[in-house]
């Protein structure tokens, strides 16, 4: 009888202990879930702390006489998602603008770029073209300095020459009627007329050439 009864007061212990192991664990599920509960409220914009005023403004609100004192209303919350949402199309929509006004300027510099290019081909081809004419100047004078290095050369020479030993070297074809005028030019007009005579008296037509090409470049330079 005595173990009888000291199993049956164990189990009774063991049954009270069980129940009250659910209780706590009931009770640790029950604040658990109004935690998570009070915590997702509170993630749309609720909040418990002055919940109590809303709730006597609810009262209030249906006992007569004092329904005239308050009014409760419904507020309502905005879905933040959806607010998220919208942050996220303002930025998007911004960073579309701005990309394409940097693509914009993009283009617009690549135009800038162009006539940068454009330009720059143009000026070089100023630069080869004035290049050019300077070597051309350059060789002309380089020409011109050395003929009229040679033409003084060969009027000192005519001028110590005797007009009738050296009228036969000047009329052969060898000898052009501008390279005789230009030397001419040189000469004294005694000692050009003397070597004009030499040549007439050899060659007739190459001396009148000779006068008549004089003739063109005195006008000439008068002009």
């Amino acid at each position: 009888m005595a173990k009888n009864e000291e199993k049956k007061g164990k189990g009774k212990k063991i049954l009270i202990f069980i129940l009250i192991a659910c209780v706590i664990a009931f009770f640790l599920l029950g604040c658990g879930y109004i935690y998570f509960e009070y915590s997702r409220l509170s993630y749309l914009n609720l909040n418990f702390q002055n919940s109590w005023r809303s709730y006597i403004a609810y009262l209030t609100d249906h006992i007569p006489g004092l329904d005239k004192l308050s009014k409760y209303e419904y507020l309502e919350i905005s879905d933040p998602f959806y607010m998220e949402k919208e942050i996220l199309e303002i930025r998007l929509k911004a960073i579309k603008d701005e990309s394409q006004r940097l693509e914009e300027q993009k283009h617009e510099l690549q135009k800038i770029l162009d006539q940068i290019s454009q330009e720059n081909e143009r000026l070089v081809k100023q630069r080869e073209e004035l290049e050019r004419l300077n070597k051309e100047y350059n060789e002309k004078l380089t020409q011109f300095t050395d003929y009229n290095k040679r033409i003084a050369t060969l009027g000192s020479w005519l001028a110590k020459s005797t007009p009738a030993q050296i009228a036969s070297a000047l009329v052969r074809e060898e000898v052009s009627v501008d390279l005789l005028v230009d030397t001419m030019l040189t000469l004294e007009p005694k000692s050009a007329a003397e070597i004009i005579q030499a040549i007439a008296a050899i060659n007739p037509q190459k001396a009148a050439e000779i006068i008549a090409k004089m003739g063109e470049k005195k006008t000439n330079g008068n002009k």
